[in-house]
């Protein structure tokens, strides 16, 4: 936990420093989507990106941006970029689903086992660096409450202070825990978005490959395997093939 602390630390440092070069391009970015210049604002964005700076509400703005412009597909990419840097953005998760509509697949998801998705959806409730300060602040209290432990004379202090730590201990395993889930979602690249319009997927990386199904663009993948130019990817109802790299982008 020590090292994801520094880690996140370093990062804001980094973050703001980069939004600082990048204020400027980032506020006529701003100006020009809110004057519905989406294509110019796109370009701004993606000049900021390239410099190396990325947040979630530029990614979002992005989506809305291609969201007007009627290319769901782009729209649907940005807004799941954004939502990966902050899953608890219910701004960004209701854009997404609105987008989603608008795409010709509409897939069947496989039900996630209840402990799954409670455990997926409680990890959601915040962003990666909320859930590192709420693990800081929980592993202070518990070094406190074990001071006032062992330096206590008084039995019920002891007794309230001994299980205060360990209701801190377990806080700060588990918001530990969630905040190490979403950092490894944020450096692993294992999803992407179908950018092509009409992809047949394949039951084997190569041309000669049978003709499984076919999905459109828009559509969410699941990086299973690479062979060459091929990469493996399930879709949400479960089904899998393989299609070549440039029908996608990675999230």
């Amino acid at each position: 936990m020590k090292k994801l602390i520094i880690l996140l630390l370093v990062l804001i440092s980094c973050a703001k420093f980069a939004y600082s070069d990048n204020k400027s391009v980032i506020d006529s970015a701003n100006q020009a989507y809110n004057k519905n210049k989406y294509v110019e604002a796109i370009n701004l964005y993606k000049k900021v990106i390239d410099n190396g700076y990325e947040a979630a509400d530029i990614y979002y703005n992005m989506g809305n941006c291609y969201f007007r412009l009627a290319n769901f597909p782009y729209s649907i990419l940005y807004f799941e970029k954004a939502k990966k840097l902050n899953p608890a953005d219910a701004d960004i998760d209701f854009n997404l689903k609105i987008a989603n509509t608008k795409i010709i697949d509409k897939l069947e998801v496989i039900p996630q086992l209840f402990f799954v998705k409670w455990w997926n959806s409680f990890s959601n409730l915040f962003s990666i660096d909320n859930w590192a300060i709420v693990s800081i602040v929980c592993l202070s209290l518990f070094v406190i409450f074990l001071l006032i432990y062992i330096v206590s004379s008084l039995y019920t202090i002891k007794k309230y202070s001994f299980w205060l730590l360990i209701i801190m201990l377990f806080l700060t395993i588990t918001s530990y825990g969630f905040a190490r889930k979403q950092y490894n979602n944020i450096i692993t690249q294992t999803e992407g978005i179908i950018l092509t319009p009409t992809v047949t997927v394949r039951s084997s990386p190569d041309e000669r490959g049978s003709d499984k199904f076919v999905i459109h663009e828009g559509t969410k993948v699941v990086i299973e395997d690479e062979v060459n130019n091929w990469v493996k990817v399930r879709i949400a109802n479960g089904s899998n093939g393989w299609v070549e790299k440039q029908t996608y982008e990675l999230i």
